[in-house]
């Protein structure tokens, strides 16, 4: 959600950036406003497409919650917590990246890496590893989990 929110914004900066530049160009006695306007609102528009890329890789990585028609037909596991590691801080939670081995009823265990946002005392508690936690996983990709004590 934060991606589409800092691209959309990128993209009318970009869009503003254009318009002001071409209408304040045309005169002579606004034309430094002109340069220094656009370079300013491009500057910005950079910065939140970088901030669109960065939170689309953690919601790309992060947990997901499963719609009831997928959490109906999603096969039940275990995840065990093999490692956390505290990423950043994002409204007032902190972001962490957990290393889990996901062992599904029927099926190989395999070893993924999710983001969750989780509170500090729940973090510090998976931080320590060796915690076994319910979860569901989609048949169809097995990348898909979804943890409901983590939601």
């Amino acid at each position: 959600m934060a991606s589409v929110v800092f691209g959309t914004c990128a993209a009318i900066a970009s869009i503003v950036g254009v318009v002001l530049f071409i209408v304040l160009r045309r005169k002579p006695h606004t034309r430094v406003g002109a340069y220094v306007s656009a370079t300013f609102l491009f500057l910005g528009a950079g910065m939140l497409t970088l901030g669109s890329i960065s939170f689309a890789g953690l919601e790309s990585a992060a947990l997901q919650t499963f719609t009831p028609e997928e959490r109906a037909t999603a096969v039940p596991c275990n995840a065990m917590v093999l490692g956390a590691e505290q990423t950043n801080k994002h409204n007032g939670r902190y972001i962490w990246l957990l290393r889990l081995r996901v062992t599904p009823q029927a099926g190989s265990p395999y070893e993924i890496e999710r983001t969750a946002r989780l509170t500090s005392s729940m973090g510090e508690r998976l931080e320590k590893g060796n915690v076994a936690l319910t979860c569901l996983v989609a048949p169809a990709d097995h990348t898909r989990i979804e943890i409901p004590a983590l939601a």
